[in-house]
Order: structure tokens, then C-alpha cells, then sequence
């Protein structure tokens, strides 16, 4: 079974990224620990933009491993999360593209 990668872009209410950032910390704690098969869940800011900008990268074994994400912890945190949100969140699922060359970890592969 192939790995599953999503993008979710975030956009923290005018005033509010401070507390989003908190409460991804804490999802992201709780993910990471309960979680085996979430392989990465990096929160990544555009520290100068505001309302703050946030993209979230989740790496997961499989397809089950990312739809138990979705009907686990994060359903702990939604209400909150949505609740700090300026605009819905939008997400993007990746794959590999197969190429023989690639980068990861800032290491060349081939």
C-alpha cells in the first residue's frame, strides 16, 4: 500500500495566529503519539504574514493510517481549529511522482 501526503493550508483569523499555533503544537503532540503510522506532521508559518499563513505537511503510511487521522485526534481539536480559522482550511493529496531523482531530507536521491 502506497503513502499518503496532504498539504492543508490554514489561515488564522486577523489576530489569532498565536492561538492557532498553540493548539496545532498541541494536535500535532497528540498526533505524533498516538499515531504510529503518521510518519510526519510538520507545521510550517509564513511568519511575516497576517493574518498568519500556516501549511501543515502529513505523511502517512496508507490510506487507512490518514482516514484514522481524520476520524481520531484531529476530531478532538476541529471545532477549536475551525473556530480560529479566517477562511476553511484547504487540503491537497500528494503521491511520489516516481521520477528517478528526488530530494528528501535535503539528500539526493536516485
Amino acid at each position: 500500500m502506497s503513502e499518503v501526503i496532504v498539504l492543508a493550508r490554514l489561515q488564522a483569523k486577523p489576530g489569532h495566529g498565536p492561538d492557532l499555533l498553540s493548539l496545532l503544537s498541541d494536535l500535532a503532540g497528540e498526533v505524533m503519539d498516538t499515531e504510529p503510522e503518521t510518519l510526519r506532521y510538520a507545521i510550517l508559518a509564513e511568519p511575516s504574514s497576517e493574518p498568519l499563513q500556516i501549511t501543515v505537511i502529513e505523511r502517512y503510511a496508507s490510506r487507512a493510517a490518514a482516514e484514522a487521522h481524520d476520524t481520531g485526534v484531529l476530531t478532538k481539536y476541529l471545532p477549536e481549529l475551525l473556530d480560529l480559522l479566517d477562511v476553511p482550511p484547504s487540503t491537497v493529496e500528494l503521491q511520489p511522482a516516481g521520477l528517478a531523482v528526488s530530494v528528501d531530507d535535503g539528500r539526493l536521491r536516485i
